[in-house]
């Protein structure tokens, strides 16, 4: 599994690896794109310190998730990633704990100071507190939390809960500035919901060793690779006819993303695909180093990096789309 990255108490750098850079990034990045999608393409712009307090929530609430994720997976961990801070003893499980919940709490708070967005001079400021955006980062923490205790002794609802935190970025984004528009970001939200349950069954088909060994009832575990790696595309096929709605406008929800974003769409699946064939090849060969090391490649990087570029590609989609 590789040499220990904390051979010595490292604080520092312990909780900036506890904290997941790469998944905050992703939520933060994710929800400014919420944000501009459904603000700037309609002449509507948001003032700064509204846009800093939207990526302090999500960074807060993103970091708290997994802290307290690496403590509720720490016998999996044991097993799959003996390097991480937990396992070493570089921070102490309970201090992870309690750290988790305080930054997941705290992102209530700030979800509800974002404010609810109003119309100012072609600028959305905030005007007392979002209660709607408070709400939906309580369901999120009671869900998240939910998962990381008993969530991987459910089946594919384990995966289910992790999806809806997913799914849920951008439309978090989006609702701190258009809570009286909650079917704008809607569609994208429920195709990346669709998608992330079959890559969240694609990463714990890699973890199965682990998750077997720590007693977790995973659908992989239930179901074995093969049967998982079957529900895992049909998740990703599912992805496909719901990401367009936002794009032509279908069963009445509003138009909110032009060209580059149906572009970009269809390349994310391409990635998804390409990642699914490669693991899929190497599960037949049947050798647990490669198989490892197949997952950690083509589904933590691969399916991470191409999740990152379609957030790019809406990035450019909120400057570059305008609806008349």
């Amino acid at each position: 599994m590789g040499r220990l990255l904390y051979p010595g108490v490292n604080p520092v750098y312990a909780w900036f690896r506890i904290v997941r850079p790469p998944i905050v990034f992703i939520s933060v990045l994710g929800s400014l794109v919420g944000t501009l999608n459904v603000t700037r393409p309609f002449g509507l712009d948001v003032d700064p310190m509204t846009m800093m307090l939207i990526g302090l929530g999500a960074a807060l609430l993103a970091a708290g998730l997994m802290v307290h994720n690496d403590v509720t997976d720490l016998p999996s961990d044991k097993v799959n990633r003996p390097d991480k801070p937990l396992c070493v003893g570089a921070i102490g499980a309970n201090t992870a704990r309690i750290t988790g919940i305080g930054l997941m709490v705290a992102s209530i708070f700030v979800a509800l100071v974002c404010g609810i967005g109003e119309l100012d001079d072609s600028t959305l400021t905030p005007r007392g507190l979002n209660l709607p955006l408070a709400a939906l980062t309580a369901i999120i923490v009671w869900v998240g939390i939910e998962y990381n205790v008993r969530g991987k002794l459910a089946g594919i609802w384990a995966h289910v809960m992790v999806a809806f935190g997913v799914g849920a970025i951008p439309y978090w984004g989006a609702l701190a500035v258009r809570p009286d528009e909650p079917l704008m970001m809607l569609p994208l939200a429920l195709a990346i919901f669709i998608m992330e349950i079959g890559r969240e069954m694609m990463v714990c088909i890699g973890d199965l060793k682990g998750d077997m060994e720590a007693g977790w009832s995973t659908y992989p575990v239930r179901a074995g690779r093969d049967r998982s790696l079957k529900v895992s595309l049909a998740f990703y096929v599912g992805f496909l006819p719901i990401y367009p709605i936002s794009y032509f406008g279908w069963l009445g929800f509003p138009r909110v993303f032009g060209n580059l974003y149906l572009i970009g769409g269809a390349v994310f699946f391409l990635i998804l695909l390409v990642s699914w064939l490669d693991v899929s090849r190497v599960v037949r060969n049947g050798d647990e180093k490669m198989i490892w090391n197949a997952f950690e490649r083509d589904i933590r990087t691969g399916t991470r990096a191409g999740v990152i570029l379609f957030q790019f590609v809406l990035l450019a989609e909120a400057f570059a789309f305008a609806v008349v």
